[in-house]
């Protein structure tokens, strides 16, 4: 749900509270100056990073410099294709209506779920076969699918520079195999669209494994990304894992991956297994139907459901031997793909490859059964206005409140039985101040995400009556919006300004108890 505040000439108002020790005060004007040249910097460092990566990457021939021998200019820069707004990148991945999910890795042969350190020696698939894949998607009418590059345990289906724990460093193929790219191409091939997965929690490198993300972890995350990007051309979907629930969007900063993300691939939706009803901190919203969670009569948000096609057995969502119990037709088609599809779900359905590197014979009949008894619906609506998204997300480095844990309002972490909650105390108005760590010129959205118990928000402690309030030196704030939301368990967003602000206040006036709570803050940029 989105909502535009009003807003205000700009009037100064005195801090009540003091900020933490520690931070640093600057002149209104000082800092103004400073953040233009950041920002002037910043942008176009942004706009100029494609090309940076095809200069670095190719001799004035075209010919690769590096390892990467061989792949054209065009594999490199990612994806060339001109950005399309996120609105229709939405459409087209809700009108795809059916996909595969492709969970393959080390604990197809061993393991279990997030063991570290396994012995990768083990992965030995004799007879990958991608292709074999792409044509039972094919047949089940399916358009794209999701690989998982890489899984919780940290092993990597191509062959990463970040680490040896991946296929480049086994004896499968003597270390020349790359999973992602036989996959990548298998299904371009055959005209499907090659999305992949990938889990931001390496319990191998122990990012994820405690509180601190070191520089170096960052670092390895960003290259693996960066791998990823651009070098098997264009991914539509990036389905990003272990992070909200694990680490948060706050240790592992969404502002660094979206951006990273975005300025390699434009048009590459970005999902996160956050296990949040609504689109927050994400371009799709996701329901995890082994979690329970089903899209719900009426959903108007683009989204997509995953499900297993084994009821039984199976090493979590990778293949074992003891797999089976599959879904019948009728489960796929008429309580998932005729259904989901009135609610713009897009219906994800992992088919696991087995210790071959190919699908079981049962999976692909199923597959080729399904296809015949289903047809997608051309008559159903286009999908509805969307939400307005925060693109440019800016993360807090810290944050104060006049009650309540304040950094509970900015940590990111959220999923089922992981929800850390702001909740005031005391009489209203009670405030949480956001630091951004710089100022910047173009700050205007603020996203609150709903308190949430379990599996879905609570409106209990519902936020009614808000202002938000903005500072460049901690000192002075002015009011930049202020309005009224709907007790009714959804985010909001307030879209303001743009104004220049470093410090982020988001005051609560009222709420429909006593106190008021909420799940997280994401502020960003409005452009």
């Amino acid at each position: 749900m989105e909502y535009a505040g009003k807003s205000l000439t700009a009037k100064r108002f005195r801090l009540t509270s003091k900020p933490k020790e520690g931070y640093t005060m600057h002149s209104s004007n000082g800092i103004h100056a400073w953040v233009q040249r950041y920002s002037i910097r910043r942008t176009a460092f942004h706009l100029c990073l494609p090309a940076v990566f095809a200069l670095i990457a190719c001799t004035p021939d075209g010919s690769s410099t590096g390892s990467e021998a061989g792949q054209s200019v065009s594999a490199l820069v990612a994806d060339s294709t001109p950005p399309k707004p996120l609105a229709q990148l939405q459409k087209e991945y809700v009108d795809l209506r059916f996909g595969m999910f492709l969970h393959f890795g080390i604990l197809t042969y061993t393991g279990s779920w997030a063991q570290p350190n396994l012995p990768i020696n083990q992965f030995n698939p004799t007879n990958l076969n991608p292709g074999q894949w792409a044509d039972a998607a094919v047949a089940a009418k399916m358009k794209f699918g999701v690989l998982t590059a890489r899984h919780h345990d940290g092993f990597a289906l191509w062959p990463s520079k970040a680490s040896s724990f991946n296929v480049g460093n086994i004896p499968w193929r003597n270390g020349q195999g790359d999973v992602v790219r036989e996959y990548v191409d298998a299904f371009r091939a055959r005209g499907l669209g090659a999305g992949l997965y990938y889990s931001i929690w390496d319990a191998t490198q122990g990012i994820g494994n405690s509180n601190t993300i070191t520089a170096a972890q960052m670092q390895y995350v960003k290259t693996q990304l960066t791998e990823l990007m651009t070098n098997y051309g264009p991914i539509p979907v990036l389905v990003l894992d272990g992070w909200a629930w694990k680490m948060g969007h706050q240790r592992v900063a969404y502002e660094q991956i979206r951006e990273l993300v975005k300025s390699l691939q434009p048009n590459c939706l970005i999902s996160d297994q956050s296990g949040v009803l609504d689109q927050w901190d994400a371009d799709l919203t996701v329901f995890e139907e082994p979690k329970g969670v089903w899209a719900p009569s009426g959903n108007k948000l683009a989204a997509h459901q995953q499900q297993k096609i084994n009821w039984s057995g199976g090493n979590d969502w990778f293949w074992s031997p003891t797999i089976g119990n599959y879904m019948t037709v009728t489960q796929i088609v008429n309580e998932h793909l005729k259904v989901l599809e009135s609610r713009y779900t897009t219906f994800v359905l992992n088919t696991p490859p087995n210790r071959l590197g190919l699908l079981d014979a049962a999976i692909v009949t199923r597959l080729a059964e399904v296809g015949a008894a289903w047809t997608p619906n051309a008559a159903r609506a286009p999908l509805p206005t969307q939400p307005r998204l925060i693109e440019h997300p800016y993360t807090p480095v810290s944050a104060y409140a006049t009650s309540g844990t304040a950094y509970n309002a900015i940590d990111g972490v959220n999923d089922i039985g992981k929800r850390t909650l702001w909740k005031t105390s005391g009489s209203f108005p009670q405030s949480v101040t956001a630091d951004l760590g710089v100022a910047h010129n173009d700050v205007g959205m603020l996203t609150v995400l709903p308190p949430y118990g379990s599996a879905s928000p609570t409106t209990t402690g519902n936020i009614t009556r808000w202002t938000i309030l903005v500072s460049t030196n901690g000192s002075y704030f002015w009011q930049v919006a202020t309005g009224t939301w709907p007790a009714d368990g959804k985010s909001h967003t307030a879209v303001f300004g743009p104004t220049w602000a470093r410090w982020v206040r988001f005051q609560v006036n009222a709420a429909n108890t006593s106190y008021g709570q909420l799940t997280d803050i994401t502020i960003g940029a409005n452009r």
